[in-house]
């Protein structure tokens, strides 16, 4: 048990590493700076995750991540929103930080509710391995 987690874990780090990686070095190379920050919001994580619930357990599985991961940006976008719009009129950047990672939080949760109502007719049980 202890190996398998310790190879999912060791996939995970190098798949999502090498992502962050070369969203890293396209950063450097890209000169439009708004541009480029297109690749600081790369979904290097929600690859590696699905990637690794699909191997591991099924593509149910791998589904489920991936419906997350959707929600999980939607939310990213509002938390960019709420830092944008604070950033640009108050000066406690921390706490306009701290104010978008709870909007993030909070309209994560709200996405993936919504999003699971919107698809739960489409659903269809599924026993497969794969």
């Amino acid at each position: 048990m202890m190996m398998k987690i310790f190879k999912d874990l060791t996939l995970r780090f190098i798949l999502g590493g090498t992502a962050v990686a070369a969203c890293y070095i396209a950063l450097q190379m890209i000169p439009w700076k708004s541009f480029a920050g297109i690749f600081a919001a790369f979904p290097a994580v929600m690859i590696s995750a699905v990637i690794m619930a699909g191997y591991f357990v099924n593509s149910r599985h791998a589904s489920d991540v991936a419906l997350g991961a959707a929600a999980g940006m939607a939310g990213c976008t509002v938390c960019v929103m709420t830092a944008y719009y604070g950033m640009t009129r108050y000066s406690s950047w921390w706490l306009i930080l701290a104010l978008s990672l709870l909007a993030w939080l909070v309209s994560s949760v709200i996405f993936i509710t919504l999003i699971q109502q919107l698809f739960k007719a489409y659903r269809k049980p599924s026993g497969d391995k794969n």
